[in-house]
């Protein structure tokens, strides 16, 4: 059965199997549960070529059902961490599904642990055929989520749904959003036109129509507007917000706290952007704010969080947030620069163009305080998101050929360059909790992938890095156990014809994963 992730408690019923047919019925109890009902006619749909039919009441091929949540896979691992949603950990994405030969049917507590289980039906379906199976789930880590950068590559709103349904499908339940950038403005402000300039950018309708997709699919999406540093092409819109001091080199900027118009920013821009998102979080970024004096950083820092909080708003930020000293208990620091991948000064002097050569010294600076981030998050109580470059970003190079000759001549073109080029298996080899950027008294939030696009020209580069990799990474996010490569890679490389017709089809040929040794 090639279910990724692979869930808690899985017990095959042999000699019993489902056939739904071309025009499967699925079976909802009440209108309220119509909008999670189309989801997964769509889904199904999509995946199997199917013509699914949904009906309110009654049983179908596959059906669902509310039930108390004391009553809904009890001995399954409770989830930890920190909730996305904000409304407290708990037995919401708990399911029970059980496949027999009269039909399937998901149980759970909420219509998010429906939808949870509904996927699950949706990977045991194969030519047609529902193998028999009892399962009880839940997830390991509350908060599952993917960081896309779309300022140095910008993803359509169709696009950028292509990505919600590759998350939903692995059960992620958070898409973070890298808004702003030194190279970009992605997000339209109101009465900030010279932001997005010329470039394409979401208006508030595009955003409103990403979120509800999400919203749809049980992905809460978090706007990240990364402040006070990378923020070049604000500045350049906006000279008026870098204040008096000239930053160390003319590719960077800041947010002078100094400066009441970029204190004024900040505020307008972080109200605006919690007004259009639903969801609980914000991110301020607060990451890289090169040849910044430590203490403007850290004013600025603090009040850029208390202006979020006063948005209604929780805040997230990259772990450097930690140097301002004023994260407290209820925020979240996300740990992103992983062991192997600490900046060297000297390596940078002899790849960088001279123009590059100042920044050198300004940087290494900045990543000297690296060490005493997280320390300083475990000494404050705030909680941790897991995304260290280690593991977590996607942006690497593939170490291991592709079974298609152009891809591998891409593998030196596509993913940064500075990241060790890591295999596939290599990047499966790590769990949450043993993560040696992240002290082991640290609160663990969950886990975040990362892709950042400073080298995807388009869809297919996106593609070519996210896959098969991502659904990893769901499954230490998911599975409390630790599950080995060779299981995973067997379930894994049977998903290839859904990554077809979900629109991921440049997913990347992996030797390691498509034609394993012997």
């Amino acid at each position: 059965m090639s279910v990724v992730p692979l869930p808690q408690r899985m017990t095959p019923t042999p000699g019993s199997a489902l056939w739904p047919g071309p025009r499967p019925r699925l079976a909802v109890p009440s209108e309220d549960l119509r909008a999670v009902g189309d989801v997964v006619v769509d889904l199904l749909a999509r995946l199997h070529g199917t013509n699914p039919v949904l009906q309110i009441g009654g049983t179908g091929d596959l059906t669902l059902v509310l039930a108390d949540a004391d009553d809904v896979a009890p001995e399954t691992t409770p989830v930890q961490g920190i909730d996305p949603q904000a409304v407290g950990l708990g037995p919401r994405e708990r399911y029970e599904l059980v496949v027999e030969d009269t039909g399937a049917v998901v149980t759970a507590c909420s219509a998010e642990g429906l939808f949870r289980g509904a996927t699950t039906f949706a990977q045991l379906v194969r030519d047609g055929v529902v193998p028999g199976v009892r399962i009880a789930d839940g997830p390991a880590w509350a908060w599952r989520g993917l960081s896309l950068d779309v300022v140095r590559r910008f993803f359509t709103v169709e696009e950028v749904k292509k990505v919600i349904d590759l998350l939903a499908l692995y059960k992620f339940n958070v898409l973070h959003l890298h808004l702003t950038d030194s190279q970009a403005w992605r997000l339209e402000i109101t009465g900030r036109p010279r932001l997005t300039g010329d470039l394409p950018f979401y208006t508030h309708d595009d955003y409103r129509e990403i979120v509800a997709y999400a919203q749809a699919r049980f992905v809460t999406v978090v706007p990240e507007i990364d402040m006070p540093g990378h923020v070049l092409a604000a500045v350049r819109a906006y000279p008026e917000l870098q204040g008096d001091e000239k930053p160390a080199h003319g590719l960077l900027a800041y947010l002078d706290p100094r400066a009441d118009a970029a204190l004024r920013f900040a505020g307008d821009v972080l109200h605006e952007v919690a007004g259009l998102t639903p969801g609980p979080w914000v991110h301020i970024g607060g990451d890289e704010a090169f040849g910044m004096p430590h203490e403007l950083y850290a004013e600025f820092v603090a009040r850029a969080l208390q202006m979020a909080r006063g948005t209604g708003k929780k805040v997230a930020g990259w772990q450097e947030v930690t140097r301002s000293g004023a994260a407290p208990p209820a925020d979240l620091v996300q740990c992103w620069v992983g062991a192997g991948d600490e900046f060297d000064p000297e390596a940078a002097r002899k790849a960088a163009p001279a123009e590059y050569l100042p920044l050198i010294d300004v940087v290494a600076e900045s990543f000297a305080r690296v060490p005493e981030d997280m320390p300083a998050a475990v000494a404050a109580d705030v909680p941790v998101l897991a995304s260290p470059s280690s593991f977590l970003y996607l942006d690497r190079r593939h170490a291991e050929e592709s079974l298609l000759p152009d891809q591998n001549a891409r593998r030196t073109e596509v993913g940064f360059g500075s990241y060790r080029p890591r295999t596939a298996r290599e990047l499966f080899d790590w769990h949450p909790g043993g993560l040696v950027e992240i002290p082991g008294t640290a609160r663990l939030a969950g886990v975040e992938a990362a892709i950042w696009c400073e080298t995807v020209k388009g869809f297919d580069d996106l593609a070519f890095l996210l896959l098969p990799r991502l659904p990893g990474i769901a499954e230490k996010a998911w599975t409390p156990k630790v599950t080995g490569w060779d299981g995973y890679r067997d379930r894994v490389a049977g998903h290839t014809s859904w990554w077809d017709r979900l629109g991921w089809g440049a997913y990347y040929r992996s030797v390691e994963v498509f034609a394993p040794e012997g």
